[in-house]
């Protein structure tokens, strides 16, 4: 079947392309280097009687998979007929297959000394350069056995593959382009090529080469799946379900396609779906641990506690150091009140992990929770020391002095992380955010304009610092341009869209206030601010029933006692004025 006589070379490309592992490693060195060999060589035994017989000896060892003892019979085959480049191309093979390579290297040099047009050896010195990461080496040696054979299709393929490696899309597209002038329908060729565009982003000509591919022969699972991601990156998710789907017909057991459909059903909160796509890749593969947690997941958003604590243990008692796992399983014991085991389970996680600042931060919640402060700070203090470099940590003690309203601990919390950090972004924003809420505005607008300085695009400095100029009724244009700035880089954000609206009613357009807050509103329905923010607007239009009935709803949002006091005297002015 079509299918099957394409896997090999499908398998090599890949390879090459960087999606499965290559580089130094022996084995797939060796994999390209002898599929060279595999397609070029077409010869009878060497033509020395003694040289054919240690040349077969060789063979029946190799078969045998006594490796060192074909090698030997080789070498001694090379003794009686020293200039064939063919024993040297089959020494240098089998050099491959032992790692050493510098030895396969000076094999296919002498054969071409020999021969200084003997393809093969070509070939194999492209296979070996390009895993040792000699570019320029595997560049010239595939180069030249085009030269040799302009019609060999490995050559083409293996260097377009390789400039591809180097994300020298354009060249890689050429060589494609110019193989493909000789076999325009090369299923292969056209696949390959899809690839390439999609690395360049060029997602409408990749996919105009995989249903080329696919026109050809519809049925080729490795096309379809990337076909489908495709259909993912336009965010065309039903077109990639309904490919993903074609692929498990034809192969119900594709453990990628059924992956991947699993994630479009969690971005869609199919949450039962994803679970029955896991399951069945779980049926083939139980020993799957990402899968497994990927359930243990699902079953946690469904509030299924007890069935993803068991899967995450499960995982755990196989990789008892995957921090990952052990921290969803602390969150999980957490969210079912569990605190003692949740705080050991977080406890595990050691300050050399990426998570040890999220696992201490959750340690310090269940504290608050529990009414122990002091515990929580003491907690951060000896997490600071045993990894005081950390600046997540210094922000997360900080917040626990903000909470009970020690402002001046809060900030000097954040100025010993600012000596470890200084120029940490989110330790000077957190300052600027503080210094707010003591009431220094210049410190507050000095801070945010040194975050601006060292990253320009820190969109809730931005935000920040436009919010609070709008506030004041002050240097509206340049907080319109900051907050349309912020809304660029962190789009469809509730309180950055607020924002927006805010400085468009101070500026007076009302019109556009409301069509912004009706925004934020929708992106963010529950916050008392935007949806009082939203009452004013109308107010301001004369909207006096729709702005009575926000301001009435925002007072069922949980407001601060400040802003309560607010609503209240709002509607009651706006009842009045009714009368």
């Amino acid at each position: 079947m079509l299918v099957k006589s394409f896997g090999f070379r499908l398998f090599v490309i890949l390879v090459c392309l960087g999606l499965l592992a290559v580089c130094t490693r022996v084995q797939p060195v060796r994999q390209a280097a002898t599929s060279h060999i595999s397609q070029v060589r077409v010869r009878d035994v060497p033509a020395h009687p003694m040289a054919a017989y240690y040349f077969m000896m060789s063979q029946l060892k190799m078969k045998e998979g006594q490796i060192d003892d074909a090698i030997e019979d080789l070498k001694r085959a090379t003794t009686y007929d020293e200039k064939d480049p063919f024993l040297r191309v089959e020494l240098a093979t089998l050099y491959i297959h032992k790692g050493l390579l510098p030895n396969a290297v000076e094999e296919c040099n002498a054969a071409l000394m020999h021969d200084p047009n003997y393809l093969s050896a070509y070939l194999l010195l492209g296979g070996i350069y390009s895993g040792l990461k000699k570019n320029q080496m595997a560049i010239d040696a595939y180069r030249k056995a085009i030269e040799l054979d302009p019609k060999n299709r490995e050559a083409y393929l293996f260097l377009s593959s390789l400039y591809a490696d180097l994300q020298e899309y354009d060249q890689a597209v050429r060589v494609l382009q110019q193989f493909l002038t000789m076999e325009p329908e090369s299923i292969i060729g056209l696949y390959s090529l899809g690839k390439i565009y999609v690395a360049k982003r060029s997602y409408e000509e990749a996919k105009n080469y995989f249903l080329k591919a696919l026109a050809l022969e519809p049925n080729i699972p490795s096309i379809l799946v990337d076909l489908a991601i495709l259909y993912e990156i336009q965010n065309e998710p039903e077109k990639a379900l309904e490919t993903y789907q074609k692929v498990l017909s034809l192969d119900p057991d594709n453990k990628r396609a059924r992956n991947r459909m699993g994630q479009i059903f969690l971005k869609k909160k199919k949450l039962d779906d994803a679970l029955d796509q896991f399951r069945e890749i779980q049926k083939s593969d139980a020993e799957d641990l990402d899968i497994r947690t990927k359930i243990g997941l699902i079953y946690m958003e469904q509030g299924k506690l007890d069935q993803a604590i068991l899967e995450f243990n499960f995982v755990l008692g196989a990789r008892p150091n995957e921090d990952r796992v052990r921290y969803y399983l602390g969150a999980t014991l957490a969210e079912k009140e569990s605190y003692p085991q949740a705080m050991a389970e977080f406890k595990k996680i050691p300050p050399s992990s990426d998570l040890f600042a999220d696992a201490r931060r959750s340690m310090a919640l269940i504290l608050s929770k529990q009414k122990k402060g002091a515990e929580a700070v003491r907690l951060m203090e000896e997490s600071i020391q045993a990894k005081p470099k950390d600046p997540e940590l210094y922000l997360i003690l900080g917040a626990l002095f903000e909470k009970e309203d020690q402002l001046e601990k809060s900030l000097a919390a954040l100025k010993r992380g600012l000596q470890e950090n200084s120029e940490n972004v989110e330790l000077l924003f957190q300052m600027g955010a503080v210094y707010d809420k003591m009431g220094d505005d210049d410190r507050m607008v000095a801070q945010m304009k040194e975050v601006l300085r060292i990253n320009p695009d820190y969109a809730d400095a931005l935000n920040y610092l436009g919010y609070s100029y709008a506030e004041k009724g002050i240097h509206l244009q340049e907080a319109l341009q900051m907050i349309q700035r912020a809304m660029t880089l962190r789009p469809n954000m509730g309180y950055i869209t607020d924002s927006l609206g805010w400085v468009y009613f101070k500026l007076g357009d009302y019109e556009r206030a409301v069509a912004e807050l009706e925004k934020a509103s929708q992106l963010t329905p529950e916050d008392s601010t935007i949806t009082e923010h939203l009452a004013d607007s109308h107010a301001k239009l004369n909207r006096l029933d729709k702005a009575l009935e926000l301001y009435e709803r925002a007072l069922t949002l949980d407001p601060k006692p400040d802003q309560a006091d607010r609503l209240k005297n709002k509607i009651k002015e706006l009842k009045n004025k009714k009368k």
